[in-house]
């Protein structure tokens, strides 16, 4: 099994996520328009960086009718080191 600081890492290794999960700090929830719209990224490269993240427990989608918002998992330690540093 992987130490937590492996998985950081991991979920760190990708520009994309690191973008997404800044943002997520930022701003706390947001749609997946949202993020495109702030990242100046491509839907689709936007929406498999969220897939990852939401995989590996470090985000979470909240459904709102057809709106799928997402957010930090505050319960996964993963999500508590990546806040850490980024809001410090």
């Amino acid at each position: 099994m992987s130490s937590l600081s492996d998985k950081v890492v991991e979920v760190l290794s990708s520009r994309t996520r690191v973008k997404i999960l800044k943002l997520l700090c930022e701003y706390g929830s947001l749609n997946i328009s949202a993020i495109v719209r702030l990242t100046r990224l491509n839907h689709k490269v936007v929406k498999r960086g969220l897939q990852y993240l939401v995989e590996q427990g470090v985000v979470y989608e909240v459904s709102l009718g057809r709106v799928k918002t997402y957010r930090l998992n505050s319960a996964n330690p993963v999500a508590r080191i990546i806040r850490e540093l980024f809001t410090s």
